[in-house]
């Protein structure tokens, strides 16, 4: 399948993903990976360590991405992805690369280019738009919408939506930020520099994790504010009438929830102030903390109580 310019739908990187969706016929979730992929001509292939050997392009992709678009092989564009990546991981990376596949301003873009060959600011929104259009994919909004009013704002949403949708607690967590009505936001929670890495038995991370492209750099913290933070923000997601921002970078003291919950390793609810991640707000968030296994880092769920008039999405009208 080749988009021209009498299909070009415009800069919305979703609107492409909608629109395979809906002349592939698929309407119901999970959304088969492998049906959009024949749809959209691409071959799926997987490797490993061992395989790529033999292959120096695999070979070096292998370290840095879990999946690749590898364009018009003998007049066929194929997919690589990684073989020991778990499978929601595969998923996810499959609808990305079918985002480089639609979109039609990625068509001659050099993914194997090095970092001095290709502006970085560039490659950012390169994949930025492909992580777009590979949740649309993933988690098409107006199924998701209809999930996330089903449910109340919690982490159990959250977990529910991610098997619904066969994905990853990582990317339901940022799409559910993003598409719900209510008031909440999702903060991902590290060690700060000054933290020795905990030991872990077993690395539960495959191999090439993808990193999510977010523009907004991080907030420098200095020396001292080092040593007095244990923990700092990764990123934040929130939805759109959340009333604040939280800056990747903001130093987490000790004595509160989120630290409890990566020191301990173990979920909390609770309310925390809104001074805990470095507002003058006098409110308090309601929050859930869920420690992302041996990664170190604590995924927490921001939400505030919504008075306001509520909206019916799927009827458009106002309660």
């Amino acid at each position: 399948m080749k988009f021209t310019l009498e299909n070009y739908l415009g800069n919305e990187p979703s609107l492409y993903a909608r629109k395979v969706l809906r002349e592939s016929g698929l309407k119901a979730a999970p959304i088969c990976e492998k049906t959009v992929a024949d749809y959209l001509g691409l071959e799926l292939k997987e490797f490993s360590l061992n395989s790529s050997a033999q292959n120096p392009e695999l070979l070096d992709i292998i370290k840095t991405a879990c999946a690749w678009l590898q364009r018009r092989v003998n007049g066929k564009s194929r997919i690589w992805v990684h073989g020991d990546a778990y499978f929601e991981r595969k998923r996810l990376s499959i609808f990305h690369e079918c985002g480089h596949a639609i979109l039609p301003w990625h068509e001659d873009f050099d993914y194997l280019c090095s970092d001095k060959d290709v502006d970085p600011t560039v490659r950012s929104r390169i994949e930025r738009e492909s992580f777009g259009c590979g949740s649309e994919f993933l988690m098409p909004r107006d199924m998701f919408v209809e999930d996330v009013l089903s449910l109340e704002t919690s982490i159990y949403a959250i977990e529910q939506l991610r098997h619904r949708h066969v994905a990853s607690m990582e990317p339901t967590a940022i799409r559910y930020a993003y598409i719900t009505p209510g008031l909440c936001g999702i903060v991902m929670i590290k060690p700060a520099e000054n933290q020795k890495p905990k030991p872990i038995v077993q690395d539960h991370t495959p191999p090439g994790q993808m990193v999510f492209p977010f523009r907004i750099p991080p907030k420098p913290l200095t020396i001292e504010d080092d040593k007095r933070y244990p923990l700092k923000v990764k990123y934040f997601v929130k939805s759109h009438r959340f009333p604040k921002y939280i800056a990747p970078g903001t130093g987490i003291e000790e004595g509160n929830s989120v630290f409890e919950a990566w020191a301990s390793g173990r979920p909390l609810q609770d309310e925390i102030p809104a001074s805990v991640f470095g507002s003058s707000a006098k409110w308090a968030y309601n929050a859930e903390c869920i420690p992302l296994g041996k990664s170190g880092m604590v995924l927490v769920l921001l939400w505030l109580p919504d008075y306001q008039l509520k909206l019916d999405f799927k009827n458009a009208v106002i309660l």
